[in-house]
């Protein structure tokens, strides 16, 4: 019984293991997909006759202690025999001789078409491992080396971000003390807008502003010069 259990064990962890990873069969070709198809009925096959198997077996064993049950009733000396419970006995021991005649014909069966369906599929899911590791190649969305070969391929670019975001300054000293602004940034070219309102804030406009593109050397100096000044 503990054979039979590691046995649908494996059948389980193998279905079990391919539905965790769907997306590596359906990139195969359709042959492919059929014969991944035929493993795991197979595979299913064994699980759901060795279930059976080991349920005729857990039955077999009960069986074994009903019939001797009614054996020792039958043979225990009474004084005063009750046709009725000798009636019962005589047709429960029939009942459970006529259900072991028909498991010695079914058990058997049961047991070829568990240990018969692991062992195929086990053989034809070795050879799918073993073919696959032979012939593993890119999948076929991976087109970045056949851009160099193959015309029109790889043409869908990533999207590009948003262009235009709003972005705010380090909060500095202003004549109106410390405060951010607020810019409107191209991402692309690098413009930028700053935001400006109105004294009571109901209109509010972008206005562009001049961008000033220096290395970090030029930047520090002109720190400085504003440094002094102040």
């Amino acid at each position: 019984m503990d054979a039979v259990k590691w046995m649908v064990g494996l059948s389980g962890a193998v279905i079990a293991g391919v539905f965790l990873h769907p997306e590596i069969i359906t990139r195969w070709s359709g042959w492919g997909r059929i014969y991944v198809a035929v493993v795991l009925s197979l595979f299913g096959i064994s699980i759901s006759s060795g279930v059976v198997y080991l349920l005729w077996i857990a039955r077999a064993l009960r069986r074994k202690e009903l019939i001797a049950e009614v054996h020792r009733e039958q043979t225990a000396p009474v004084v005063i025999p009750d046709p009725k419970r000798v009636t019962e006995l005589r047709e429960q021991k029939k009942k459970l001789d006529a259900e072991e005649a028909t498991s010695k014909k079914l058990v058997p069966r049961w047991y070829q078409i568990f240990t018969w369906s692991f062992y195929v599929a086990a053989l034809l899911g070795l050879i799918l491992f073993c073919v696959q590791i032979t012939i593993a190649r890119k999948p076929d969305d991976d087109c970045k080396d056949k851009c160099k070969k193959t015309e029109g391929c790889c043409k869908t670019a990533p999207p590009n971000p948003k262009r235009f975001t709003v972005v705010q300054s380090a909060v500095h000293k202003t004549a109106h003390g410390m405060m951010a602004h607020t810019f409107l940034l191209d991402q692309q070219t690098g413009d930028m807008w700053q935001m400006i309102c109105d004294q009571k804030g109901s209109i509010v406009a972008f206005q562009r502003v001049r961008r000033l593109d220096a290395k970090p050397e030029e930047i520090e100096e002109t720190k400085g010069a504003l440094i002094r000044r102040r």
